[in-house]
């Protein structure tokens, strides 16, 4: 199957998961896991820089559309589309990084999951800072970011493992 094809319907099979099932559970209104952010891990990673950008920009913008929260998954999906490529450079030697896909399959495992890690976290920490926007109940805000990211990272890793992911 072509590429982009691929990608287009990783994207809707993710999105309706996210908006239709994930966003409805809410774990002792503590935890609500962002799986739609396998999509951006799993892009191709010799996509140019400009494009990478341009796809988390919409992603997070179509997430916001359905989750009317107003710029905070197109920040958070943004600045992940920024920071993968630099993660990816820097922990992935060379010769793996020229075979075009990412995943815990043609890379290292454990340097995966550390990337997919890092990127989840921050993803989650941007997510749940701005809209919790205070330092009142901060507390709950690092519980919200570490069981929705625990939860979100098992997941990705799960699909990973599972093949949903790609070739």
């Amino acid at each position: 199957m072509n590429i982009w094809v691929e990608n287009i319907l990783r994207f809707v099979v993710l999105l309706l998961l996210q908006v239709l099932l994930i966003n409805n559970i809410h774990i002792m209104g503590l935890c609500n896991p962002c799986i739609y952010i396998l999509f951006l891990i799993s892009l191709p990673s010799d996509l140019p820089r400009w494009a990478e950008l341009i796809i988390g920009f919409v992603v997070g913008l179509i997430m916001d559309v359905f989750c009317n929260t107003l710029g905070v998954h197109t920040a958070a999906c943004t600045f992940v589309s920024y920071l993968r490529p630099l993660l990816i450079k820097n922990m992935i030697q060379d010769n793996e990084r020229l075979t075009g896909t990412f995943n815990g399959r043609v890379t290292d495992f454990l340097i995966y999951v550390k990337i997919v890690s890092y990127l989840v976290v921050l993803h989650h920490f941007i997510i749940f800072a701005l809209i919790g926007f205070s330092l009142h109940n901060w507390w709950i805000i690092i519980i919200e970011i570490i069981l929705s990211s625990i939860i979100t990272i098992g997941i990705v890793l799960a699909a990973d493992r599972l093949r949903l992911n790609g070739k």
